[in-house]
């Protein structure tokens, strides 16, 4: 996170506005169930 300053947040923010994805990150299924298995988890302790 430390590397995403205003002007590269406004370039993603406005592409995505012009309807144009930049940088997408794609998460296999098996990870994105684990990973919300841990967010639960984290959710509920808090």
């Amino acid at each position: 996170m430390y590397r995403i300053d205003a002007a590269h947040l406004c370039w993603a923010m406005e592409n995505l506005a012009d309807g144009h994805v930049v940088n997408r990150i794609v998460v296999p299924e098996d990870d994105k169930q684990w990973a919300k298995v841990a967010l639960d988890r984290m959710m509920a302790v808090s």
